[in-house]
């Protein structure tokens, strides 16, 4: 309902917002053998504001990618508003963005996913709402070209993208495991999604791919029932893991380092290079501080971050 303000004469009129507001959260993917599915959001967000302007489009970055050259015509952010108000049918305004991000860039933290998810829920606020979160998703997806990223981004939580039939994806909510903490390891360092991908086999052993499909539900099955002594075994993957471990100085030994400072077990995050550890509360301090020594002893910066869940996913508002 559009905001109203009551006039001497008991006239109403409209109040025009001014600015309109999108935050989606980052992500992190396949969690090892859930490749291209499972997505957990995390709560580290970019947060988009839109007010409009006479002509053009201007966009402000401030916080992570603030560093980077700005160019409206390949800015993801706005490429998704633009593309959900074309689809609309309606015309498309002319507006200022200013994007502040705490999700560092090309590391694997799904920073594409929740521009991308960002843009659209704040088109889909400007005109009211009228898609839903499914079909939020269905355009996401088209634009990212894959779902475990922007589901998370979209529902929040630990989300399962199901293929259909018919081409459609279906994000199915997990739980969110209770008892468990994460301990995110991010080297200085930039992998592309597109570079880690062109990594991948085009084909893997039959037996193979069945180990790694019961490996994936032993994870779902580990997360759900806190059988977190299980992590070690169930994080392992044969699809991308050890083929996106080649561009992360060190893999094994900082694995390493995290296990035996206490991690259950300690995986690539998305396409990497961010290293994600699962452990006990209380010990992200320990085992984040034996990573980035590890990394440093590849003569490699790193930094740990908390991995906090974020259980509500993307949403905008309206300031008068």
């Amino acid at each position: 309902m559009t905001p109203t303000r009551r006039l001497r004469r008991g006239k109403r009129a409209r109040v025009r917002p001014t600015r309109w507001t999108a935050v989606a959260p980052a992500s992190t993917s396949n969690l090892g053998p859930g490749f291209d599915c499972l997505g957990l959001a995390l709560r580290l967000p970019l947060k988009v504001s839109a007010t409009r302007i006479p002509s053009g489009f201007s966009i402000r970055r401030l916080g992570e990618g603030s560093d980077l050259a700005i160019d409206p015509h390949h800015d993801k952010v706005l490429g998704a508003f633009r593309h959900l108000l074309r689809l609309a049918g309606g015309p498309v305004p002319t507006v200022a963005l200013t994007i502040r991000s705490d999700i560092p860039l090309a590391r694997g933290l799904g920073s594409s996913a929740a521009a991308i998810v960002a843009g659209l829920t704040l088109a889909n606020h400007w005109i009211g709402g009228r898609y839903t979160r499914e079909e939020i998703f269905r355009e996401a997806i088209r634009l990212e070209g894959h779902p475990d990223n922007v589901a998370a981004a979209i529902f929040g939580g630990l989300t399962l993208s199901m293929p259909r039939l018919d081409g459609s994806v279906e994000a199915l909510p997990l739980p969110v495991p209770r008892g468990l903490a994460i301990t995110l390891v991010v080297p200085a360092i930039r992998v592309s999604t597109e570079k880690a991908r062109a990594l991948l086999p085009a084909s893997v052993p039959l037996r193979s791919a069945a180990g790694n499909t019961a490996r994936a539900m032993a994870l779902t099955h580990a997360l759900s029932t806190r059988r977190f002594e299980l992590l070690a075994e169930a994080l392992r993957d044969v699809y991308h893991v050890p083929y996106r471990a080649r561009l992360i100085p060190g893999f094994d030994r900082v694995v390493e380092a995290g296990r035996r400072a206490g991690a259950y077990g300690v995986t690539i995050s998305g396409s990497g290079p961010t290293l994600l550890a699962f452990h006990a509360p209380r010990f992200g301090s320990r085992i984040g501080g034996a990573m980035v020594r590890a990394f440093a002893r590849q003569r490699v910066k790193a930094r740990a971050i908390p991995g906090r869940v974020a259980t509500k996913g993307a949403h905008a508002s309206t300031l008068l």
